[in-house]
């Protein structure tokens, strides 16, 4: 068996591997990996540089999805996977300063009542309003998918969804929690009012769970010693090693079917391969327009999903420009600012920068605008300016870096579960072909190794079971 794998992100190389390690019922598979840019890894890339570790992309992966952490370890680097350092501080820039999380905060509820009625992040309003939910009906319809940002602000208030949902769950989507699907992005609130009525009882509920099984509050994200870029080299060298073609710089200019049922593709160099199945995993764009003639309704759903830019900006200051150490892990921003929030490297890693440096990734994603949309220089002199001020910055940063990626984030809006089944349904006359990667089924970097396992699996298991 032959596999394509279209796409050398995390997704694709996951894939990959997933093909030529086989299974119990499968053998190991043959792996051709076409990338079109000049390096693996995608989103993913570390670079090191006076005496600094610096992701331009993700940094960092939450341990209670597995995938990210088994596929390194298998990998051999199993030893590399590290926790933050350090007491888990996060604020939220809130009414006009920096305020911790009330402690059993999740992604938008309470788990702890008390914390929660003496935050200053909400105002004495927004705690009555957010009070309400706990005698409301219950909201939603069965088989309507809803804004997020709706949902909440029906049943919690306005405050609740400015303060906290959307620095939160808008952080990690790159997308309004006003135009973010609530069945795609959070199900489990579905699911907490059909069960509870209230979502603040559920929440409170699920909390006294957790402690009652011994699950504290620490930090669910874990990184790789080297960085994350360390994984991409060595899922590559484990690839290489295995026998897999791995091709950088040149992509697939179109895609058909063999006589026998297999796949034909043909390379932007000319050149004409022939493989078993397939699994596309350069993005929504890449793979919408390879799937536009073999499989128009389903590149008609991928075209559907859309697309949003994220920026990254590290600063790297001195230690002394600060008149205390910085110690927090980073915040999030629920006032108006230039950014969407900041983590502090150097505080939450071990070995990212040297003892006299402070290391700062700041995030500035589409939906804030025209500041996303402004020159390197203007977006980087707004970003010191405000990162300089929340931290009392005596002096400007000594490096810094701008990652701009450009139409490469898919965001999960109202309606992403029905583009979903529609693109699965429009490839439902080509079993061997797969669409694998962030712009379906998660976006974060355990969901991407998932997927592109998962997807590798069903291609190679199809294939086999049509050849049989």
């Amino acid at each position: 068996m032959r596999l394509l794998v279209v796409g050398g992100g995390i997704t694709g190389l996951a894939a990959a591997w997933e093909a030529v390690r086989g299974d119990g019922e499968r053998p190991p598979a043959d792996v051709l990996l076409v990338e079109a840019s000049d390096r693996l890894g995608g989103k993913l890339h570390t670079e090191h540089a006076e005496g600094l570790l610096i992701e331009h992309g993700p940094d960092s992966f939450v341990s209670y999805r597995p995938a990210a952490s088994l596929l390194a370890t298998e990998v051999g680097l199993g030893d590399d996977l590290v926790g933050t350092t350090g007491s888990r501080v996060v604020s939220l820039r809130s009414r006009g300063r920096l305020r911790p999380l009330p402690a059993g905060m999740g992604m938008v509820l309470p788990t702890r009542l008390g914390p929660f009625v003496t935050t200053g992040i909400l105002s004495p309003a927004d705690k009555l309003r957010a009070g309400l939910d706990l005698v409301l009906p219950r909201q939603l319809r069965d088989g309507e998918d809803v804004a997020i940002g709706a949902f909440l602000r029906a049943r919690l208030g306005g405050g609740v969804v400015r303060r906290f949902a959307d620095p939160m769950v808008g952080g990690i989507y790159g997308a309004g929690v006003d135009e973010l699907s609530l069945d795609a992005v959070l199900p489990s609130l579905r699911t907490d009012e059909a069960a509870h009525r209230s979502l603040i009882l559920a929440s409170l509920a699920a909390g006294r769970k957790s402690r009652a099984a011994g699950r504290g509050p620490g930090s669910p994200f874990r990184t790789l010693r080297g960085g994350l870029g360390s994984l991409v080299d060595a899922v590559a060298g484990r690839l290489v090693a295995s026998g897999a073609d791995l091709r950088t710089g040149t992509g697939v200019a179109e895609l058909g079917t063999t006589s026998s049922g297999g796949v034909r593709a043909v390379l932007e160099d000319g050149s004409v391969e022939l493989a078993d199945a397939v699994v596309l995993a350069g993005g929504v764009a890449s793979s919408a327009a390879l799937l536009a003639e073999p499989a128009p309704r389903a590149a008609a759903a991928l075209s559907g999903v859309p697309l949003a830019t994220s920026t990254v900006v590290t600063l790297c200051y001195p230690a002394s420009a600060f008149a205390t150490p910085v110690t927090t892990h980073g915040w999030l921003e629920a006032d108006p600012a230039p950014i969407s929030g900041v983590t502090v490297s150097s505080a939450k890693w071990a070995d990212r920068a040297p003892g006299d440096a402070v290391l700062i990734r700041a995030f500035v994603p589409e939906r804030l605008g025209e500041i996303a949309r402004a020159e390197q220089d203007v977006l980087l002199e707004r970003v010191v300016d405000h990162v300089g001020t929340v931290l009392d910055a005596t002096r400007p940063p000594t490096l810094s870096r701008v990652a701009r990626w450009q139409a490469v984030m898919p965001k999960y809006t109202v309606g992403h579960p029905a583009r979903v089944a529609a693109a699965e349904a429009g490839l439902a006359h080509l079993p061997t072909w797969r669409v694998a990667g962030s712009a379906l089924h998660g976006v974060g970097v355990p969901d991407c190794v998932a997927d592109g396992r998962r997807q590798a699996g069903l291609a190679l298991a199809t294939r086999t079971s049509v050849s049989s």
